[in-house]
């Protein structure tokens, strides 16, 4: 792991997601535009979370078949390949040799979580963190069961992005993903003890949350009965009939 800048003060216990510790320190869209930001201006990568267990799918959700037949894992490749970023890290665990041919188009570096079976998500977002290059400045935490991701939302969170600064989106007044972690704040992540959730990193930093029109920052799935309701949902939307999105949890 490259080394990072000093974490940020010490976390707040009382801040909850979709919140930080200092409410003024939120910024929504209507800030001034960050020269640095974009794309084209930081060096940012994509840590894909594709680790879990599917344990209360039973099947591995990341390899079901979404709208256009394609697995739900190349869509969220996809988006972050439509958006110029680079490297994607895809942190494996089960099937990982499944995934791994299921993304090889996209030529990802793959990161196997050998703690994927006991380490929950935060061991995956840590051995993400340890595979990414020197130059990073900010990285997209992204689970991997997430299809509606497009690289329009990914490309505006870049945008919104400036050193020191996270950056997640916000849908109908509920917090999405991924979240763009600054580097400032990888050595707070690394450093949470085992089985905390990867928001407490958060707590007390810096957040921006911009909002959006793509209900795709909300939509997962993690049992057979959301991938219908979401596969409903979709399409449904597709056809002109929107459906009130599932909230992701994180």
């Amino acid at each position: 792991m490259p080394p990072s800048t000093s974490p940020p003060s010490p976390l707040s216990e009382s801040s909850e997601r979709g919140s930080v510790a200092n409410p003024e320190s939120v910024q929504g869209s209507g800030l001034p535009t960050v020269a640095t930001g974009g794309l084209r201006g930081l060096d940012f990568a994509a840590v894909i979370l594709a680790a879990g267990l599917s344990s209360r799918m039973g099947d591995n959700k990341l390899l079901l078949p979404w709208t256009d037949g394609a697995p739900i894992i190349s869509h969220v490749l996809r988006a972050y390949a439509n958006a110029n970023v680079k490297p994607i890290i895809v942190v494996t665990g089960r099937d990982a040799e499944r995934v791994a041919a299921v993304v090889a188009d996209y030529q990802p570096t793959l990161a196997h979580n050998t703690d994927f079976a006991t380490g929950e998500m935060l061991s995956s977002v840590k051995r993400g963190l340890r595979a990414l290059p020197s130059a990073t400045q900010a990285v997209f935490i992204q689970p991997g069961d997430m299809p509606g991701m497009t690289g329009a939302v990914i490309e505006r969170l870049a945008a919104a992005h400036e050193p020191g600064w996270n950056v997640a989106p916000r849908y109908q007044g509920r917090r999405g993903h991924p979240v763009l972690l600054d580097r400032a704040h990888w050595r707070a992540m690394l450093d949470l003890p085992a089985g905390a959730r990867p928001r407490a990193a958060l707590r007390g930093t810096r957040l921006r949350l911009l909002e959006v029109a793509e209900a795709g920052v909300l939509l997962d799935v993690d049992t057979r009965a959301a991938y219908e309701e979401v596969m409903e949902a979709t399409q449904s939307t597709q056809s002109g009939s929107p459906e009130s999105p599932r909230q992701s949890p994180s």
